[in-house]
């Protein structure tokens, strides 16, 4: 289950920091997404990593899963208790601030699970 879903946020990820780029490096919202610069290239590198992960094979997905995981959690935890440093580097918005949560809770979730063996 780790290598589909790393593949498969990989790809979302690696798209919308794509997509941020195309529209401009200034903070202003993608829907209502707040990002920057930092912010796509953040999804971009992510995106790319979460790749390489799912390709690398079953344990480098989901090692990138429980790392990430924590990571984007530390991020939603920085944005919802409105860490400036943090909310001004990435130009988060409540909307970010859920969204990371929620991806951190799926990849922990997908990490922790044990995997079937057939």
């Amino acid at each position: 289950m780790a290598r589909p879903f790393c593949t498969l946020l990989g790809i979302v990820l690696l798209c919308v920091g794509l997509w941020g780029l195309v529209t401009g490096a200034h903070a202003h919202e993608l829907v209502v997404f707040g990002i920057n610069g930092n912010h796509n290239l953040v999804h971009v590198l992510s995106g790319i990593l979460g790749i390489i992960a799912a390709f690398a094979g079953r344990g480098a997905a989901k090692t990138f899963c429980l790392v990430f995981g924590a990571i984007y959690g530390v991020v939603a935890v920085a944005g919802f208790v409105n860490i400036s440093a943090v909310v001004e580097l990435l130009n988060l918005n409540l909307a970010d601030n859920l969204l990371h949560g929620g991806i951190a809770a799926a990849c922990l979730v997908v990490g922790s699970v044990p995997e079937r063996t057939a």
